[in-house]
């Protein structure tokens, strides 16, 4: 009879140890996920986004646009101080000019009578300096023996010249017997641009 009742019966013991058993891994269970979501792994992934991109685009748009030269006005001589036939070597916007009384009325030429004018002293043909010959009412230049015409708006009337001597533009004050210059009606020797290519101090 103590057998049939050790057959019913469950040692204590062994129950404790089933039941630790099971509890630990139950424990064990609740641990791995437990601790999995308490921390959870760390995976690198490379993911590739496309993201708009901000060209800025710099441009250079080269515009015309017309600047206007103009000669300057300048003093150059008094009529009351010039006489026939004596010329009077000075500067307009950097380049040598002369200035002289004709005597005769002239192209060009400024003042009671019409007679003073002024041109560019450097020779068309290859740059020498013309000097004014009153018995001839011509610039010579002594180079090649150029020679301009001063009564006829500095035309070439010996030698090698193709091209007239520039002429400076006049304008005259009755008032004060003032003289100036305006500019030029040509183009002048050794220059593509004679307001461009002015002397800084004079311009």
């Amino acid at each position: 009879m103590s057998k049939d009742k050790d057959k019913g019966s469950v040692d204590p013991n062994r129950r404790a140890v089933v039941i630790g058993g099971a509890a630990a891994v139950a424990g064990v269970a609740a641990g791995i996920v437990i601790g999995g979501n308490a921390f959870p792994r760390l995976l690198k992934e490379t993911v590739i986004e496309k993201q708009p991109e901000i060209v800025t685009k710099t441009e250079t748009v080269t515009k015309t646009v017309q600047v206007q030269q103009t000669y300057q006005k300048q003093l150059i001589a008094n009529y009351n101080s010039l006489s026939v036939g004596k010329p009077v070597t000075t500067s307009y916007m950097g380049y040598t000019i002369t200035v002289v009384r004709t005597g005769v009325k002239s192209i060009g030429g400024v003042g009671p009578n019409g007679d003073v004018v002024a041109f560019s002293n450097v020779c068309v043909h290859m740059g020498g300096p013309v000097q004014y010959d009153p018995t001839t009412n011509c610039g010579v230049c002594p180079y090649h023996y150029s020679q301009y015409d001063f009564t006829r708006g500095g035309m070439q009337v010996m030698g090698h010249p193709n091209q007239f001597l520039p002429q400076v533009i006049l304008e005259y004050d009755s008032n004060t017997g003032n003289i100036y210059a305006l500019g030029f009606n040509r183009l002048l020797y050794g220059v593509y641009d004679n307001i461009a290519q002015a002397s800084p101090e004079s311009s």
